[in-house]
């Protein structure tokens, strides 16, 4: 899938730089993602994802469609 290919080259490049846990918002997802392991540790849609605070990341990923 195209989305999930923009996000593993977003997450790579995070890491590059330091990131260790993102945050990666899409028009459809929000996900925390720890880089290091390339896991999504979180998902939730994006009505859900409104209501959250998200703790423990030191990076955000914006990726659009």
């Amino acid at each position: 899938n195209e989305m999930w290919k923009k996000v593993e080259n977003a997450v790579e490049h995070a890491r590059t730089k330091g990131v260790t846990e993102a945050l990666v918002l899409t028009k459809e997802a929000a996900l925390v993602v720890s880089t290091k392991n390339k896991l999504v540790i979180t998902a939730l849609d994006r009505q859900s994802a409104e209501e959250q605070i998200f703790t423990n990341i030191n990076g955000t990923i914006l990726i659009e469609r």
